[in-house]
C-alpha cells in the first residue's frame, strides 16, 4: 500500500511523531532500494522506467491486467528516446518496463512492443514481467529527477562513432574523461 507524506503525518501525529518526520523517511533510506545492479544484470536490454506524478497511483485491489490497461498509453516522448527505446527492442526483443509513482513501482512488465498511438500518445505493449522483477518486490526504484521517461542501463547506439573509436579517434564527449580534461 502506497500512502503520502501527508497522510503518514496524519497517521502518526497521534503518537507524538513531528510532521516532518514521516517526510524525512524516504530521503534518509529507510524505504528499502531495489539492488540497481541486479536489476540490470537480470535485464540486459536495459529498463524502461516511466515516472508518472502523484496521484497517479492504482487501487490497491487492481490486478495486474487492469494496471496494464490504465497505463499502457502514456504521452509520447522525444524522437531520440523513442528511437533509442526501438532500437533496444529490436535488439533485445523486451525490455523490463517499470511504472513508478513517487519511486515506487505501480507495475511491473515486459515492454514487447513501443508504438505511436493516437493524439501525442504511445502504446506499451506489454506482458508479464520475467525473473528480474523479483528484485523489485518491496523494493522502491529510487532514480534522480529527470524526464518521466529513463531507459536505465542502455548505452546509446554509437553509429558510425564506433567505427571512429576503432581508428582511435575520440568519441562520446560527454565521457568523463572527456569532461575531466576540459576541466
Amino acid at each position: 500500500m502506497l500512502i503520502s507524506a501527508g497522510e503518514s503525518s496524519r497517521i502518526l501525529a497521534p503518537q507524538g511523531v513531528s510532521r516532518q518526520e514521516p517526510r524525512r523517511a524516504p530521503l534518509s533510506g529507510l524505504a528499502r532500494r531495489a539492488p540497481i545492479d541486479q536489476l540490470l544484470a537480470a535485464s540486459p536490454g536495459g529498463v524502461l522506467v516511466v515516472r508518472l506524478g502523484p496521484g497517479s497511483e492504482p487501487e490497491d485491489d487492481w490486478p495486474w491486467t487492469r494496471r496494464v490497461e490504465a497505463y499502457r498509453r502514456q504521452p509520447e516522448i522525444a524522437l531520440v528516446a523513442w528511437l533509442q527505446v526501438q532500437a533496444h527492442l529490436r535488439v533485445y526483443e523486451r525490455l523490463a518496463c517499470v511504472v513508478t509513482v513517487r519511486g515506487y513501482p505501480v507495475l511491473l512488465a515486459d515492454l514487447v512492443s513501443f508504438v505511436p498511438a493516437a493524439a501525442g500518445q504511445v502504446e506499451l505493449g506489454l506482458e508479464r514481467p520475467g525473473d528480474w522483477s523479483r528484485l523489485l518486490h518491496d523494493h522502491r526504484l529510487v532514480t534522480s529527477p529527470g524526464p518521466s521517461w529513463l531507459l536505465l542501463g542502455a548505452e546509446p547506439y554509437l553509429g558510425r562513432a564506433a567505427r571512429a573509436g576503432d581508428r582511435g579517434e575520440p568519441v562520446n564527449a560527454g565521457r568523463s574523461t572527456t569532461w575531466s580534461r576540459w576541466a
